[in-house]
């Protein structure tokens, strides 16, 4: 029975945290452990975290701190002093349910298997049997849907950071996106590697989390139009597919951004859509966003990219 360690990364959400653990105590799946990574000036979160940490429970509990923002510090944190063989990931909004690590962890059984992840159901919104979850297009367009996907497990190319997990060994970090808290996207560059070197990742919709998205405490604020967080966001979704995306796709993924793009990082002709239909957030993420995809192009013409000469670490942090 493999050994996981759950990363649970927590800024000034410690109503939400302690929601979130109270699933994590629940698990069907015996050998885990859980580390909650916190920030060392949220004092509220850090005394939340120390009663968790002293309560008895039937695994093993750690409490890391970091100075640096952003997610993924706090996701390098917890992986580096991880002592399971898998490394899990969820949020501190989301309540994992009982058979989560379960119905994860069973799917690596199969060596080829690199991560799986699950569903993220969100309050009111339906699930959509069949549809498709997790997948770059050929021409580079990125299909999410994962708190909506439903039916069997199948495989993926991209998981979400609210439900996912990795071989250890597999669990590397891009080092050089934008952003300062949420750091949109980053999975796209953590999954298209695992995938380019030749690992399956599978979707698994039996394998829930119930999210309850929070606010964020940084420019990346959800459902608002913030010009600095559409061109981090287009940047590092630019870069990864580009980067690990292959030739052919990163070929056609230049001009599906610059010609068509989506509502997130419209190109000319989701523009053209949303100025006739009146979308405004749409249309005045545009600029930002266009400014992010050549923001990103040039980062990956730069040769900063490792995909291009075969490097599987370049863009990425050393193994954690």
């Amino acid at each position: 029975m493999s050994h996981v360690t759950v990363i649970v990364p927590s800024y000034r959400r410690p109503d939400d945290l302690a929601r979130c653990l109270e699933g994590l105590n629940r698990q069907l799946y015996s050998n885990y452990d859980v580390a909650i990574v916190v920030r060392d000036s949220d004092e509220k979160t850090k005394e939340l975290a120390r009663h968790w940490h002293a309560a008895p429970s039937g695994y093993g509990k750690s409490v890391i701190e970091v100075s640096e923002t952003g997610v993924l510090a706090a996701m390098k944190a917890g992986t580096r002093k991880a002592c399971g063989s898998i490394v899990a990931f969820t949020d501190d909004d989301a309540v994992p349910r009982p058979d989560w690590l379960a119905n994860l962890v069973r799917h690596y059984a199969d060596p080829r298997v690199g991560g799986a992840g699950g569903r993220d159901v969100q309050p009111g919104i339906p699930a959509k049997p069949g549809c498709g979850v997790g997948i770059v297009t050929w021409y580079g367009k990125l299909i999410g849907n994962h708190h909506i996907g439903d039916g069997p497990a199948r495989e993926a190319d991209v998981l979400k950071g609210v439900n996912m997990s990795f071989r250890k060994e597999l669990a590397v970090f891009p080092h050089d996106l934008h952003g300062t808290g949420a750091q949109a996207h980053f999975e796209v560059h953590m999954c298209l590697r695992a995938r380019r070197l030749g690992f399956k990742l599978i979707y698994d919709a039996s394998a829930v989390v119930d999210h309850y998205p929070a606010p964020r405490f940084d420019e990346d604020q959800r459902g608002k139009a913030v010009p600095e967080a559409a061109a981090n966001a287009a940047y590092n979704l630019q870069l990864g597919i580009l980067r690990w995306g292959g030739s052919f796709r990163a070929a056609s993924r230049l001009v599906y951004a610059a010609l068509i793009g989506d509502r997130a990082s419209p190109g000319l002709g989701r523009l053209a859509i949303a100025w006739v239909r009146g979308e405004r957030i749409v249309v005045s993420s545009f600029v930002p966003g266009q400014r992010g995809h050549w923001q990103g192009l040039k980062r990956w013409v730069s040769g900063a990219n490792g995909a291009r000469i075969g490097s599987a670490n370049a863009g990425m942090g050393e193994r954690e």
